[in-house]
């Protein structure tokens, strides 16, 4: 299927720019995995919201996504692995499904976990952030899993269904996956090893020979969703209309650095959005 306008992200600068791109007529699609910004429900009471003094996070984020499907735009919950572009389109990989769009918004928040070192230049040569999409490539090897969420669990579960080995390095407190092929390493990776392909795993205590790599985070880093992105420091570099240097590509809120305010960030959503439609009308 061929969206005008994927965003991603489905906080207040990624429903933002549903809302703005509906409004102009086009058909919009919001991909979140992670519930909507669970960073604003969690907040007890907002009070800088204009017009909305004394809401709850929670209260407030339901707002932004009701009125986001009122205006027609799809949500689906999907993570976005992987954004290739091309002359006339993108394309997007999630974790179950690939999709097409004449423009795409990246909001989806800063991201708190950064690549390990030799993360991006491995990926696609045995680094991978997807266990359905890519864990037969892996049947019968050995490989490790680095995981911040306690819901990668599944996903190390089917992993070790189909692989030799898996070293299981978490990076949260809670149950692990158990069976007689997973090993807990509770040590911090700081590296992963090899030239062409993946070859280890190396932390402070020594390195763990693997013949692959699976990172579950919450959010992955937008430079490994999208090659030869720009930024500036940690975040998406932006012009004034919230493109990027990738034509076509636009980026909103806190992705494009501080400061970390609702209104910034749906503010920057409607903007990247009417770019986003004055750049597919252009075409």
């Amino acid at each position: 299927m061929i969206y005008d306008i994927a965003i991603v992200g489905g906080g207040p600068a990624g429903l933002s720019a549903a809302l703005t791109a509906r409004q102009r007529d086009k058909h919009a699609v919001v991909f979140d995995h992670l519930g909507f910004s669970p960073k604003l429900s969690k907040s007890p009471l907002v009070e800088n919201y204009l017009g909305l003094a004394g809401i709850s996070g929670q209260d407030l984020m339901d707002k932004f996504v009701n009125h986001a499907k009122l205006s027609g735009a799809q949500i689906r919950e999907e993570k976005i692995i992987s954004i290739y572009p091309s002359q006339e389109k993108f394309t997007l990989l999630t974790s179950q499904d690939t999709c097409e769009a004449l423009a795409v918004i990246f909001a989806a928040g800063a991201s708190v976990d950064e690549p390990l070192e030799g993360e991006s230049r491995l990926l696609g040569r045995g680094v991978s952030y997807c266990a359905t999409c890519d864990g037969q490539l892996f049947k019968g090897k050995n490989i490790a899993v680095i995981a911040s969420l306690a819901e990668s669990a599944e996903e190390v579960s089917f992993l070790a269904q189909i692989c030799q080995s898996v070293l299981f390095f978490p990076g949260y407190k809670g149950k692990y996956p158990e069976a007689g092929n997973i090993s807990i390493i509770k040590e911090r990776p700081k590296e992963i090893l090899g030239k062409d392909t993946v070859r280890a795993i190396k932390t402070e205590s020594g390195e763990y020979p693997v013949e692959g790599v699976f990172v579950f985070h919450a959010a992955v880093h937008p430079g490994n969703i999208i090659q030869s992105l720009e930024f500036e420091g940690n975040f998406i570099k932006t012009d004034k209309h919230m493109r990027t240097n990738i034509d076509g590509f636009f980026a909103a809120g806190d992705c494009t650095g501080p400061p970390w305010q609702i209104a910034k960030a749906a503010g920057q959503g409607q903007v990247a959005a009417l770019s986003a439609v004055n750049f597919i009308d252009k075409k």
